[in-house]
């Protein structure tokens, strides 16, 4: 009896022995032989024309060497036999998202945990999708002006670079580069960061884009050019640029410019001086004015420094007393000041208030030096006043 108890004892000894020495086994497998190498962290993805750039940061143990990616429906495997820490992946022609998974890999080829993102490139048919801005040819403070609308919107970012070439009348042909680079692309002087400066429209005017003429001609010309965009996928801007070509056959009007401002010689027939006198007509000023007495019905004459053509006038009538305001009235031409046309007549006019200006187009495609206002009638008074008289008309050189 005593013996069986003995014999008991002994065989769970043996089989408590056994069973520790197993679990420390597993223990040792798991604390030594399958530990992982590191995993990276921080996985960035910038998209690019039919490729992306990865970028992530990288673990400091000593058993990472190498770097592996998995991606796309096929799953298309990488291996980098340094611990790289960007790469650049091409061909991604799909248009459709990509899921990338990166892991770091030791000599024995075992894998850390992996870390993974969705990325969209830019694809063909997307940057087929894009609009390109628009040219319009216009005139801004007598200048003709070239703008470009719509450069920037959700989908682009314009980088700065326009190339053109233009054909016109006559055998105009002319090319050129508009290069804005660094005004899109600039370093904060204090923090030496890199910002960018989003453009949506540019205009420049003609006369500054070096071509052979200071502004254009009116006729019709043919505008090709190419705008240089990053594109805009899932709210992240392209590290790619891409070019958006377009052309388009524009009328290009008169640049219409104040010939009054230009400078010239204006008088009336009674050679009126002082602080209402004729020289305030053309001031520039609505708050001066012209003022005589001497008839309720005088002539103004006005004679360009050289010969223009006047396609339109502008009159604002003075600060009180509307019985003075011109009602009717002839627009005169000449170039000699002796031989005169009429170019317009306007009977019954009101004007609206004080210091008002209204607006008076005339056909006229002619030059002419001297131009004459003829009053022929006015609101009653014997006094007659005027505060401004402005000529203007195409520019010509």
């Amino acid at each position: 009896m005593k013996l069986r108890y003995i014999l008991t004892l002994l065989l769970i000894s043996m089989i408590g022995f056994y069973a520790c020495e197993s679990m420390d086994d597993n223990y040792k497998q798991y604390l030594g032989e399958y530990n992982y190498s590191g995993k990276i962290d921080s996985l960035r993805v910038y998209p690019g024309y039919e490729r992306v750039i990865l970028a992530w940061d990288n673990p400091r143990d000593q058993k990472s060497k190498k770097i592996k990616i998995i991606y796309g429906a096929d799953q298309t495997e990488i291996v980098y036999d340094q611990l790289v820490d960007s790469v650049s992946i091409d061909g991604l022609a799909a248009g459709t998202g990509y899921e990338f998974t990166v892991y770091t890999m030791d000599n024995n080829g075992n894998l850390s945990v992996p870390t993974s993102v969705t990325a969209f490139p830019i694809s063909a048919e997307f940057v087929e999708s894009l609009t390109p801005p628009t040219i319009v040819v216009e005139s801004k403070n007598n200048e003709q002006v070239l703008s470009f609308i719509g450069l920037s919107n959700i989908m682009m970012r314009f980088s700065g670079k326009i190339n053109y070439a233009v054909e016109g009348p006559n055998g105009f042909d002319a090319e050129g580069v508009i290069d804005i680079t660094d005004q899109v692309i600039k370093t904060n002087p204090s923090t030496g960061s890199v910002e960018y400066v989003t453009f949506n429209d540019l205009s420049i005017p003609v006369a500054d884009l070096g071509l052979p003429v200071e502004f254009l001609p009116p006729g019709p010309y043919k505008f090709t050019y190419e705008t240089t965009v990053w594109p805009i996928m899932s709210n992240l801007v392209s590290i790619d640029e891409i070019t958006l070509g377009r052309e388009a056959n524009i009328e290009v009007q008169p640049v219409i410019i104040n010939i009054t401002a230009l400078g010239g010689e204006v008088s009336d027939q009674f050679n009126t001086g002082g602080g209402e006198g004729i020289a305030m007509l053309v001031d520039g000023n609505i708050k001066s004015k012209y003022l005589t007495g001497n008839s309720r019905t005088p002539w103004m004459m006005f004679r360009t420094n050289e010969p223009a053509i006047v396609t339109r006038y502008e009159m604002t009538s003075g600060n009180d007393a509307p019985e003075r305001d011109p009602k009717s009235w002839r627009l005169e031409a000449s170039n000699d000041g002796e031989n005169w046309v009429v170019l317009d007549e306007r009977r019954n006019i009101t004007f609206p208030g004080r210091e008002s200006t209204q607006r008076f187009e005339v056909e006229n495609d002619e030059l002419y030096q001297y131009y004459k206002l003829q009053i022929t009638e006015n609101n009653g008074s014997n006094l007659f006043q005027l505060s401004e008289w402005t000529l203007f008309g195409p520019k010509l050189k």
